[in-house]
């Protein structure tokens, strides 16, 4: 779908302190050609891939959010290069909190089941 790069910068930490789910914010170094939406993909950090779950919003200034399953660690001011692979659902409108954790963990799970079909057919 998209290769994209850019460095890791400070965002407003709500996904870790609300749902849970730490995201490193990337400041794209270009625009990508990608719908909004949440996906699933797998992010390079130095010589360590990393099965991910991103975050795309084209209308907050290009927001793009990943969260690296099983990494634990500082990442700002390092580069990452994210490699989108299938989306797994729509962004939705803000409408409560609970409402968007259960989005999130529903999320997540979606993307678990993709990368177990992916090493099921690897």
């Amino acid at each position: 779908m998209a290769m994209l790069t850019g460095n890791v910068i400070h965002g407003d930490g709500f996904a870790a302190e609300g749902y849970g789910v730490p995201t490193a914010n990337i400041s794209l170094l270009e625009r990508p050609d990608l719908a909004p939406g949440v996906y699933a993909g797998y992010a390079m950090w130095g010589d360590t891939q990393f099965e991910c779950l991103i975050c795309f919003d084209a209308d907050r200034h290009g927001k793009f959010e990943v969260h690296l399953f099983d990494f634990t660690g500082d990442l700002y001011g390092t580069r990452l290069s994210v490699d989108v692979r299938s989306k797994l659902s729509e962004l939705v409108p803000w409408t409560g909190e609970e409402a968007m954790r259960k989005k999130v963990a529903n999320d997540v799970n979606r993307a678990r089941v993709y990368f177990a079909s992916q090493k099921h057919f690897a």
